[in-house]
């Protein structure tokens, strides 16, 4: 009975185990790759609605530039540091650490208006912001 039968047996002794092992290796790679692909797409759509926040306050305090009076006090008034609360609180809502970051208003002569929005995403280190220019004419 030790023929070339029990010879094949024994040199397959073991192969079963071994393509398991390779089969439970490619299977962990490609498991692994999906989450970081999925770690990646939820820090790009975290990414794109802080962005999107950011464009609509910016956009809320320019019409409210455009909309409001346009003597020279109340346009001076928007750019102090008590000029415009309301956003900033808005700001703070929406957007994490604006606290550390607030937003600017920020004005020259010629009735130009740049709007900055900055925020600091959880986790990240860097600081992101949204700039806006208004202009507004006579």
């Amino acid at each position: 009975m030790s023929g070339p039968r029990h010879r094949i047996r024994a040199c397959q002794r073991g192969m079963l185990m071994l393509q398991s092992l390779v089969a439970l290796a490619l299977f962990s790679v490609g498991a692994l790759s999906v989450l970081m692909l999925s770690v990646s797409a939820m820090r790009q759509a975290a990414e794109a609605h802080y962005r999107t926040a950011a464009s609509v306050l910016a956009v809320q305090m320019a019409s409210q530039i455009r909309l409001g009076s346009r003597d020279s006090a109340t346009l001076a008034a928007i750019t102090a540091a008590s000029g415009y609360d309301v956003f900033r609180e808005a700001a703070a809502r929406a957007l994490p650490g604006t606290t550390a970051y607030p937003p600017l208003v920020t004005a020259d002569g010629a009735g130009r208006f740049v709007i900055t929005v900055r925020w600091q995403q959880p986790g990240d280190t860097s600081v992101h912001q949204y700039a806006a220019l208004t202009r507004i004419t006579e």
